[in-house]
């Protein structure tokens, strides 16, 4: 769904990071995306309910569950085959988004996060 979008690029074009990624997800065991998506969820609920001000330690595990979750669900679009109801289709894609954005939005922060602590004692 979301890794199709690169599906028709230019063959001298590099692919985008989400095709990487996806690629990535394709050729990962069942066991190890449903060991991201659970260490990733149960070491942030984790990290999070002990210690709420180490919030950006909880950014890389956040990182791997949504990709583990993302390939999950791009796994059971592939395997389900053609026996899928709209209804499904949508509750999917709206899952599978989620965890892009939650991915990337954690991705994000941790880069600015890493700047800002490299960028500290040069400004200081």
């Amino acid at each position: 769904m979301i890794a199709s979008l690169d599906k028709n690029s230019v063959s001298g074009e590099p692919a985008s990071l989400y095709a990487m990624l996806a690629r990535r997800a394709r050729h990962a065991s069942d066991a190890m995306l449903a060991a991201l998506a659970a260490i990733g969820g149960i070491s942030a609920v984790a990290l999070l309910a002990v210690r709420p001000r180490w919030w950006m330690y909880a950014l890389l595990p956040v990182m791997a569950g949504a990709f583990g979750l993302w390939g999950i669900l791009e796994r059971g679009i592939s395997e389900r085959g053609a026996e899928r109801s709209v209804r499904y289709e949508r509750a999917v894609a709206v899952a599978q988004w989620s965890a892009v954005a939650l991915g990337t939005v954690a991705a994000l922060v941790t880069a600015f996060a890493l700047l800002g602590v490299l960028m500290g004692p040069f400004i200081s």
